[in-house]
């Protein structure tokens, strides 16, 4: 492997050299440290993580080195070795050096299956805290899952026909009007959508029916997600749902008279998109009652036969009205592109299945840390940017760390030129 030399020459003559000092390129996490300060999340993950490794880092220590390095981009494990003695990390994580690779790694393997609902568990402790800021009328609970690569012989990986690839197939549920994370599975690549569903789902419901019963829940799913079972548990805790249905015969013969209503209304019109939407109660053979469906009966532009869609639902309201908030779902495929391509949750490296169960879940802390940032203190232009563009306007700023007796000095780059971004979010998090 070619070792990048101490001293080289740059195209205009100028030497170019790795020994300017102490200095960093991520001062910008003091913003999102400052905020978990603030909030008291390390806190809490110091409350649920107390034990100890085989040397001075706590399982905590591990856990939060991990959740910064990855808000500053360092994916992968063998960046600790390199920031090791990076100043601002050492700032940050209030440590004399940071975790070695081999630390992290190893401390990563030696988490087990009962450490997962730790976590699950914490990240709805976390939540709390933000409500106390904002508490929400009513939380659109998206669920879905999603494909995660896997390499060589990984545990649990396997074919998925979904996704025609090798991999993990894990579940993930949002608040899909704001974008929080509240729970996370990785799960084995050949399981069904739905498999699980019920145990994934239950203690995130009888949390909000513990500690926020007046809250408002409405689910959407897509067809991997409509059984019995989960619209059973909804109903149990009173929560509304919206799941698209697969078509069938027998929806297509109680959809009969809507059909016909279409081709009455446009039956000639092969120019314009055209939909007609209608309700009538169905009862599956796997139901034990009937429910409400709703179907919608559309003919895009130029085509010649109209498309069947239909969704299963408690709510009352008009059956426009349902779809339309049904095909809000779409939102929440954003988070699950921002969590899997700006915070690496779709990369999993451990061979071990706990390890990289472990991983997944603080790199899901992560996510919420830095949404729940967003939300509360960044400034309204940027509480929609992703974390790849947080990054760069905010979290990879240069700076020299000085020492003087008592007093510790960060000098950050004069020609920063975000400057009025960060101490905007330093001050609305010192208003908190």
């Amino acid at each position: 492997m070619p070792v990048c030399p101490k001293v080289a020459n740059y195209a205009n003559g100028s030497r170019i050299s790795f020994d300017g000092g102490n200095l960093s390129s991520d001062t910008g996490l003091l913003l999102p440290r400052s905020f978990d300060q603030t909030m008291g999340f390390s806190e809490l993950i110091e409350k649920y993580f107390s034990g100890y490794s085989a040397n001075e880092h706590t399982d905590a220590d591990i856990i939060k080195q991990l959740i910064y390095t990855n808000i500053a981009g360092y994916h992968q494990d063998d960046a600790c070795d390199e920031l090791r003695e990076d100043p601002i990390f050492k700032e940050v994580l209030a440590k004399d050096s940071l975790a070695s690779q081999p630390t992290v790694s190893r401390r990563i393997n030696e988490f087990s299956e009962d450490n997962l609902e730790q976590f699950n568990s914490l990240m709805l402790d976390l939540l709390k805290k933000v409500y106390k800021y904002q508490t929400p009328s009513h939380v659109v609970l998206d669920i879905d899952s999603t494909h995660v690569e896997t390499h060589g012989n990984q545990e649990e990986n396997a074919y998925n026909f979904h996704y025609h690839a090798k991999g993990y197939h894990p579940l993930m549920l949002f608040d899909g009007l704001t974008g929080d994370l509240l729970r996370a599975k990785l799960r084995k690549g050949s399981v069904y959508t739905s498999d699980g569903v019920v145990e994934f789902l239950q203690p995130v419901l009888q949390w909000f029916e513990d500690n926020f019963p007046e809250v408002k829940l409405i689910l959407r799913g897509d067809s991997g997600f409509a059984c019995p079972e989960l619209y059973q548990l909804l109903e149990e805790y009173r929560v509304y749902y919206v799941i698209r249905l697969k078509a069938n015969n027998l929806l297509y013969k109680a959809a009969y008279q809507v059909e016909e209503y279409f081709y009455e209304t446009f039956g000639q019109n092969y120019f314009e998109t055209n939909a007609v939407f209608d309700s009538f109660p169905y009862q599956a053979a796997s139901w034990h009652q009937e429910r409400r469906v709703i179907c919608k009966v559309e003919r895009k532009a130029g085509e010649l036969y109209p498309r069947h869609h239909f969704i299963v639902t408690n709510l009352n309201s008009p059956p426009k009205q349902v779809f339309g908030a049904y095909q809000k779902r779409g939102h929440m495929e954003n988070y699950v592109k921002e969590a899997k391509l700006d915070f690496a949750m779709d990369q999993l490296s451990h061979t071990s299945f706990v390890a990289n169960s472990i991983k997944f879940c603080i790199k899901a802390l992560a996510y919420n840390l830095i949404n729940f940032m967003k939300r509360l203190v960044l400034p309204k232009e940027q509480q929609r940017n992703r974390m790849v563009s947080l990054r760069y306007l905010l979290i990879k700023v240069a700076s020299k760390f000085t020492r003087s007796g008592r007093y510790k000095k960060i000098s950050i780059c004069s020609s920063y030129p975000y400057k009025s971004i960060f101490n905007k979010a330093l001050q609305a998090i010192s208003n908190l």
